[in-house]
């Protein structure tokens, strides 16, 4: 079985031209960082014998026959996306850089950052969220205004992980540059009619999501007014059976901190030795909490 790696962690042992790049890619973003990706069994897609239901051992007599022991399995197939976006600038404003080359080696740790925070979000929205919605896998708190969701995720190597073509670091770079027109002067998609240079940057990454009620369980309708409490957490994290080694929550900064505030306030003040959950995110049983700014600010109302 691979070993999961996180970005940083791909990009020291793959990404060796530029590995300092990856930094900027997850600086501002949080949760991204923490997250973990395999190598594609098949470049541009994974293949994953996932294990539905098992019969296992059991108790018999002395003397009587052994019970069949089975496992049911199947084939699940999953893409890689493209992980990446164009950068485009005017003849004119590369020309005051000293040239296109010198501009986009400017902009470089500016567009891996906003890449960062945009594949964030991708993740939370377009994988997680949207499993727990379309398979009911979620508590709705109430609110009907300023609505967020909070996300408990459990994480294992098969059922919820990050997956990349290994093959795509021929240039030792986490995301490939490469000149759009080959270097040269094209009409800019972005400015129609202004003439300028453009570069692409192309990374072969996707996201593993096979069985969600063994991975996800959503608060959905929180607002400041309308928080889950820490039963109910704890409920949620028992429902995708976490532990602190695999299971995470995830939200809004503004709204976990509110939530785990309100919680340390109401339900954990007098608690002696209380280094556990703070004021601050930090974790519910040793679960943590993560917020991030990338996510959705009080927009995700939903119809329950």
């Amino acid at each position: 079985m691979p070993v999961a790696q996180t970005l940083h962690e791909i990009a020291l042992e793959k990404a060796n031209k530029r590995p300092e790049l990856v930094d900027f890619l997850t600086e501002e973003s949080p949760i991204l960082a923490l997250l973990k990706w395999i190598p594609a069994t098949h470049g541009l897609w994974n293949v994953e014998e996932v294990l539905d239901s098992i019969s296992g051992a059991t108790f018999t007599e002395l003397g009587a026959p052994l019970p069949s022991m089975k496992a049911e399995t199947q084939l699940r197939q999953t893409f890689v996306s493209l992980l990446g976006g164009e950068v485009e600038v005017s003849k004119d404003k590369a020309d005051q850089f000293g040239g296109a080359q010198k501009y986009f080696a400017r902009r470089e740790n500016a567009f891996f950052r906003q890449a960062g925070m945009d594949t964030e979000l991708a993740i939370w929205r377009d994988y997680w969220r949207k499993a727990a919605l379309k398979n009911r896998l979620y508590t709705s708190c109430g609110a009907s205004s300023d609505a967020y969701t909070i996300m408990v995720v459990r994480f294992d190597q098969e059922n919820n992980i990050g997956i990349y073509d290994p093959a795509q670091f021929n240039q030792g770079r986490l995301l490939d540059p490469t000149p759009i027109n080959k270097g040269g002067l094209y009409h800019l998609r972005s400015q129609p009619g202004v003439l300028g240079y453009g570069v692409e940057y192309r990374g072969r990454f996707g996201w593993q999501l096979i069985h969600p009620e063994r991975a996800v369980h959503a608060f959905v309708n929180v607002s400041a007014s309308n928080l889950p409490t820490l039963s109910q957490i704890e409920d949620a994290i028992a429902a995708v059976h976490g532990t602190a080694a695999n299971t995470y929550i995830f939200g809004h900064h503004k709204i976990v901190q509110k939530t785990f505030s309100a919680i340390k306030q109401a339900d954990v003040m007098y608690v002696n030795g209380d280094t556990n959950l703070q004021t601050v995110v930090g974790a519910v049983n040793g679960v943590r909490v993560v917020g991030s700014y990338n996510l959705p600010d009080g927009t995700e109302k939903v119809v329950a």
